[in-house]
């Protein structure tokens, strides 16, 4: 029997969102197929480290979707969301790792930043100056998202944001951080640094064949 993988992004079904259990799972669904997961995963929820994070989480939507606020949650930001984030947790600092091309935001990121309480340390992408050569690589321009990562790990940073960091350099930084990483920025030359534009357009005929391979 051929091996199938979960298509969550195709079910019909949805029943994960529904109290509703009597519906029949699709033969893909992960909560059928790796059953046997779901205990050992509610358990790794439940360690402190893995519950401190949630519990903010839910201590943000809470704020969010306040049931007698339904328009409130409009006003939220992914900057709100961050900084309410870190303000519930009680961090203090917060590290920025930034492309060399988005200074200018992490700029203001770190005015914001800082107007709400926390110490901010920012390192950009090229910082250590190290030569393509260096690292058997070709090209003027080397950027060092280890050295990011570890130079936020010196400055124990609580809570590090991403802004701009190319495909692959993320991976890398994500690899060697210490402290808990999120994504503000993500680097989408195309679009504005707004990825999901590709995706909506997708579904343009005037754009479709250029993200749908026949």
């Amino acid at each position: 029997m051929k091996k199938i993988s979960p298509q969550c992004a195709k079910c019909t079904v949805v029943r994960c969102k529904s109290d509703d259990k009597s519906q029949k799972l699709p033969h893909s669904c992960p909560t059928e197929k790796y059953s046997d997961l779901i205990e050992e995963s509610v358990k790794k929820l439940k360690i402190p480290k893995n519950h401190i994070i949630n519990k903010a989480l839910y201590g943000i939507m809470g704020k969010i979707m306040n049931p007698e606020k339904s328009r409130e949650k409009f006003l939220w930001s992914r900057i709100d969301e961050i900084i309410e984030y870190a303000k519930i947790r009680e961090m203090k600092k917060i590290g920025i790792a930034t492309c060399y091309a988005l200074l200018h935001e992490s700029k203001l990121l770190t005015d914001i930043c800082e107007s709400n309480g926390f110490e901010v340390a920012s390192v950009c992408c090229l910082c250590g100056e190290v030569k393509p050569g260096d690292v058997g690589l070709p090209g003027n321009i080397c950027c060092n998202s280890i050295l990011q990562a570890e130079v936020l790990n010196h400055e124990k940073t609580e809570l590090n944001i991403m802004v701009g960091l190319c495909l692959g350099h993320d991976i890398l930084f994500l690899r060697y951080a210490k402290a808990e990483t999120t994504t503000l920025i993500v680097k989408d030359r195309a679009f504005g640094h707004n990825p999901i534009a590709g995706i909506y357009l997708s579904q343009n005929p005037l754009y479709k064949d250029r993200f749908i391979k026949k």
